[in-house]
């Protein structure tokens, strides 16, 4: 789980700098599909779903 600073850089690298979802991994040593997930996320105040089990 990534801080709220560390996701808030991340999403002025993407919006602000103009990185792609590629280099913002590599810069903050995360994988891609968790710079997407934070990406999308609009409200850092409605809690996550819960993946339900099978």
């Amino acid at each position: 789980m990534l801080t709220m600073t560390q996701i808030d850089y991340i999403r002025k690298a993407f919006f602000e700098e103009g990185l792609n979802i590629s280099q913002i991994a590599k810069t903050f040593s995360c994988d891609r599909k968790t710079v997407r997930k934070y990406l999308a996320i609009e409200d850092f105040n409605q809690p996550f779903p819960k993946a339900k089990r099978v």
